[in-house]
């Protein structure tokens, strides 16, 4: 079965073919790297990471670039108020920002790239724009003229600015032609970087980066453009219209991918408006297994909203993996049966997979596989773990290796905690439950036995 995704641009899903057989060329907006990247951040580029993943396992040559807003006016504000240089605070956040993805495991990006390192392909951008007569110039600088683009709104399905956009970057000038026009380059001010081209002295405007970084980096045209559906208006709206003026060719991308928001209390995750959570506070009391199991237990285009009851079901789910692991017996190969059961499992989950990334119903597939396959007599064998293996590949969510915890240990306790039970010393007997739910195993009696597993995560193996 072919890959279909849900192409924003045309508003519906289609197979996936790519400019070049066999290789995708993959850009997803990236950061604004003024402060700590929050927890919507975390989705998205989660999100995204599991895409890159997911094509790669399917054959493809994939080259993932993500670009770093590292001029830009709210780095700019925020270093004046800091009293810093703003070269400096960006390179500070942007470490942080690799940090925190390091320790979300969303390692699948190739490339970065930095508007500081393409001034000269933006003042090319811009230039060409000038010739072919889509830009004019104000006191402040350069903006572009929409009235010149007929295409402008082809992904939105609309021109005009509505009060939930984002409004953060709109450039002011009354002076301005339309309403909607955007700065490509801005005229040199006090206590800003700046510099000095044949556009004047000055700075980028916040679009013209990422269609200059994906231009050197994957020509005027390339397969799939990501980012979160606040993106859509105006931003990714002017990246086609720089673009496809500037090169004369239609599409940009191929293919538009789009995440949904997450909200805190009903409302989007914002720096701006203070509606956040890091990824540092959240790493705190989730581990990373935990929070990618989250994000992907939800489509990518779904809205979601994170709390304490979201992140208890994702951990309890992907222990319900991790003990289903536990339980086999990794010496037994298996009969027929069992691998092809494995093998029925992983066709439906790849086919769920293939339909628009439907991560959680790929889930959904997996745990069937699980209930079926602990109604069985014969125990799961190594077709099983080689699945789970592989799904983890992609997800990334499940601790499937085998601890140096001592089951004849823990047996052994069990053992002593019945007889405890039986000679009536509760208070000895609870006293080795606590110390097993410290290690992060959970018992359960049952009329015949007690059961075990683990819970938490397990920090003393």
């Amino acid at each position: 079965m072919a890959i279909r995704l849900h192409n924003t641009l045309t508003k519906r899903k289609e197979e996936f073919v790519t400019m070049t057989p066999g290789v995708v060329k993959m850009f997803v907006c990236g950061p604004t790297v003024y402060g700590l990247s929050h927890v919507g951040h975390a989705k998205t580029y989660t999100q995204f990471d599991f895409v890159a993943r997911y094509l790669k396992e399917r054959g493809y040559q994939v080259t993932y670039a993500q670009n770093l807003t590292d001029v830009d006016d709210k780095i700019i504000r925020r270093a004046n108020e800091l009293g810093v240089d703003s070269r400096d605070l960006a390179a500070e956040y942007e470490r942080h920002y690799l940090d925190d993805m390091a320790a979300l495991h969303n390692t699948n990006v190739d490339v970065f790239g930095r508007a500081h390192d393409h001034i000269d392909e933006i003042v090319a951008q811009v230039q060409q724009l000038i010739e072919r007569g889509h830009a004019y110039r104000l006191d402040d600088g350069w903006y572009y003229d929409l009235t010149t683009f007929p295409g402008y709104g082809k992904l939105s399905g609309r021109t005009e600015v509505k009060a939930e956009d984002s409004l953060a970057r709109v450039d002011e000038n009354e002076q301005k032609r339309n309403p909607g026009d955007f700065a490509l380059w801005k005229a040199r001010k006090p206590g800003e970087p700046y510099w000095a081209t044949a556009l004047g002295e000055g700075r980028p405007g916040w679009h013209i980066e990422d269609t200059a970084i994906t231009e050197a980096l994957f020509g005027p045209q390339y397969d799939l453009h990501g980012g979160a559906v606040d993106l859509i208006f105006p931003h990714h709206e002017a990246e086609i219209a720089q673009m496809e003026a500037a090169s004369g060719l239609d599409p940009l991308a191929r293919y538009w991918m789009h995440t949904g928001l997450l909200r805190v209390d009903g409302a989007k995750m914002s720096k701006s408006t203070g509606n956040f959570l890091t990824i540092r506070d959240i790493l705190k009391t989730a581990d990373f297994r935990t929070l990618r199991y989250a994000f992907l237990s939800q489509h990518y285009r779904s809205s979601m909203e994170l709390n304490d009851t979201m992140l208890e079901q994702a951990r309890a789910a992907r222990r319900r993996v991790e003990n289903f692991a536990r339980l086999i017996d990794r010496s037994h190969e298996g009969s027929p049966a069992s691998a092809a059961l494995a093998r029925e499992a992983r066709d439906a989950i790849f086919e769920r997979l293939d339909d628009d990334i439907d991560t959680p119903g790929a889930l959904a597939v997996l745990f069937d596989y699980i209930r079926e396959q602990n109604r069985r007599e014969e125990a799961p064998g190594t077709a099983a773990l080689a699945l789970l293996r592989d799904l983890d590949e992609l997800f990334d969510a499940f601790d499937l290796d085998e601890h140096t915890t001592d089951d004849a240990e823990i047996e052994a306790l069990l053992a002593r905690r019945r007889e405890l039970r039986q000679a009536r010393k509760f208070g000895e007997a609870d006293e080795i439950r606590k110390a097993l739910q410290q290690r992060g195993i959970v018992i359960e009696d049952t009329p015949d036995t007690t059961r075990w597993w683990f819970t938490e995560e397990v920090t003393s193996v």
